[in-house]
């Protein structure tokens, strides 16, 4: 199973939004609490996700926290990626999203603000934008450098903590992403959101479980529109598929097949099972499709 995470460093030419956040400031200049969302790999124990929490409530009073998920698999970028490219649709205008999966912690690597779809994603620079601006450009790019809008004693292992809650509060409260650090034209975009085209389809992968082992592959409905649905072999872990389905209930119990799923992706799932586990497949796994030419329309 091939989990290497690929990189590129991507060129934006990205336009600035309003300078000022849109969530704290409600019509006719009065104040209302802002909504900020929560995606970390800290899991559900221990004292991580309430730290973070803290610093929020105490510098932004009133925010509305909503935690998207705590159980991304550690240092799992991947996977980081797509769980917010599958929220960017749903919140409104003026939501702060603070991302947490960070295997670089310490280093030189940067700490950003990237504004996209009238939100603010505040998170490293380490590819977790990927599965958002695929859809949504991005509207503005900033690095996050100001010493002035940190915590008095930053740790070297807690960044989120020190570093990004303090700077996703400086947006709740309506700051200016200026005064978080200098404008940027690029960030780090991971290249396996894309398949990869073939003489007879694409080669992809798998880039997510989900909690019913059901594979989401990096393909999407989209890219499949080029043929037929019911002309689409999809090959993975040594099975062979025919067609792409509407539903999980068009099959028999136990039937492995494929179907887009509700964000758009083509996902890997059986019928009532576990296709993960049935596979002994996960993040990283190559599928193949291939378009058979013999299928009627």
């Amino acid at each position: 199973m091939n989990t290497t995470r690929r990189q590129d460093e991507a060129a934006q030419g990205a336009a600035a939004p309003s300078d000022r956040g849109v969530s704290p400031s409600a019509p006719g200049g009065t104040m209302r609490p802002g909504i900020l969302t929560l995606t970390t790999d800290f899991g559900l124990g221990g004292p991580y996700v309430a730290a973070l929490k803290g610093v929020l409530l105490d510098l932004a009073p009133g925010t509305q926290l909503v935690d998207v998920c705590h159980t991304i698999a550690p240092q799992n970028i991947l996977e980081g990626g797509f769980v917010l490219a599958g929220i960017v649709d749903v919140f409104p205008k003026g939501t702060v999203h603070l991302v947490v999966v960070d295997p670089g912690v310490g280093t030189d690597r940067r700490l950003i603000v990237v504004a996209t779809a009238g939100q603010w994603f505040v998170l490293p620079d380490n590819g977790l934008i990927t599965g958002v601006v695929r859809s949504q450009p991005p509207e503005g790019i900033w690095e996050i450098t100001n010493p002035d809008l940190r915590r008095a004693v930053v740790s070297a292992t807690f960044h989120g903590r020190d570093i990004l809650a303090p700077a996703a509060a400086h947006l709740l409260r309506g700051g200016s992403p200026e005064q978080l650090g200098p404008r940027r034209d690029s960030f780090i975009t991971l290249r396996n959101f894309q398949p990869n085209a073939a003489e007879d389809g694409f080669v992809g992968e798998v880039i997510f479980r989900d909690t019913f082992g059901n594979l989401i592959t990096n393909l999407n409905a989209d890219q499949l529109a080029v043929a037929p649905p019911s002309s689409w072999v999809i090959e993975i872990g040594g099975e062979r598929i025919e067609g792409i389905d509407r539903t999980y209930g068009d099959r028999p119990t136990g039937t492995l097949i494929a179907l887009i799923g509700s964000s758009g992706w083509v996902e890997i799932a059986v019928v009532n099972g576990d296709a993960a586990r049935q596979l002994t497949a996960g993040s990283g796994t190559t599928v193949r499709f291939r378009r058979n030419t013999e299928a009627g329309s």
